[in-house]
């Protein structure tokens, strides 16, 4: 029970990453304040998280939104008096949204993408490590992205989603230097392909998968939800107590270059 007694934020706790994070922070102790854009899936998270014995509350919409994300930090001191962890997981990919390279990308494409992505993960904190300092400390995690640390040549050239990640490991860092004196630690995790619902796509592509393949070789294939939930709870825990700006590859070997 690595997280008994804890309080933590999880943004986008629908499905796949987020997900896999609420029902694992809830196996070791958390109690949790959940969030995402669809309120069914996240009813249907925090039902997971209920069933496990642990303490849940929902709050839906968008993070990207000051008023969404204050209600969201309100909820956790409403509920439980307390912040210790937050994750911020909620974001969007990018061709999807009509991202591509910037020379191809549509302009409201890069707002968007920047906005989710990015402007969520100031304004949660912006809330939330306040109350994590009046409690004495606690842990934010960013969930980035390989594309943050690596360009591609082909398929993955997503130009907003790698900018709006890239973004998010020099915040993580800067967060980290300055609010460590509070006791508050940020760490960002930077995941390959995952085997969540934005990897459909992908995986209908033979070329793309043969290039995640080639790419993330040390497991021939995708990750799973439970792999980069595993590192987000030794972030969130005490286990990593000296860790702090620290970003964590989770892509089997696609940013060094297998």
């Amino acid at each position: 029970m690595r997280l008994e007694g804890k309080v933590a934020i999880v943004t986008g706790a629908g499905q796949g990453i987020g997900r896999a994070i609420a029902e694992l922070f809830a196996r070791e102790g958390a109690r949790l304040v959940l969030n995402d854009l669809n309120r069914a899936t996240g009813e249907a998270a925090c039902e997971l998280v209920r069933k496990s014995g642990a303490h849940a509350a929902l709050v839906a919409g968008d993070v990207s939104a000051p008023k969404v994300a204050k209600r969201l930090v309100a909820a956790a001191v409403r509920h439980f008096r307390r912040i210790d962890i937050l994750v911020n997981n909620a974001g969007i990919g990018g061709s999807a949204h009509g991202d591509g390279p910037v020379t191809e990308s549509r302009e409201d494409s890069w707002d968007k993408i920047l906005r989710v992505n990015l402007k969520s993960v100031f304004l949660c904190c912006r809330y939330a490590i306040p109350e994590m300092a009046r409690s004495g400390g606690g842990a934010v995690i960013n969930m980035s992205s390989v594309l943050a640390l690596v360009g591609c040549e082909k398929h993955f050239t997503s130009h907003a989603y790698a900018a709006s990640k890239g973004a998010m490991v020099s915040l993580t860092r800067a967060m980290a230097a300055y609010y460590a004196a509070q006791g508050v630690r940020v760490n960002a995790v930077c995941p390959g392909l995952i085997e969540t619902p934005l990897a459909v796509k992908a995986k209908r592509q033979r070329e793309v998968m043969r290039y995640v393949r080639e790419r993330q070789r040390l497991i021939g294939g995708l990750g799973s939800a439970a792999d980069v939930a595993a590192a987000a709870l030794f972030l969130a825990s005490d286990e990593s107590r000296l860790m702090t700006g620290a970003i964590l590859p989770l892509d089997a070997g696609w940013s060094a270059g297998l």
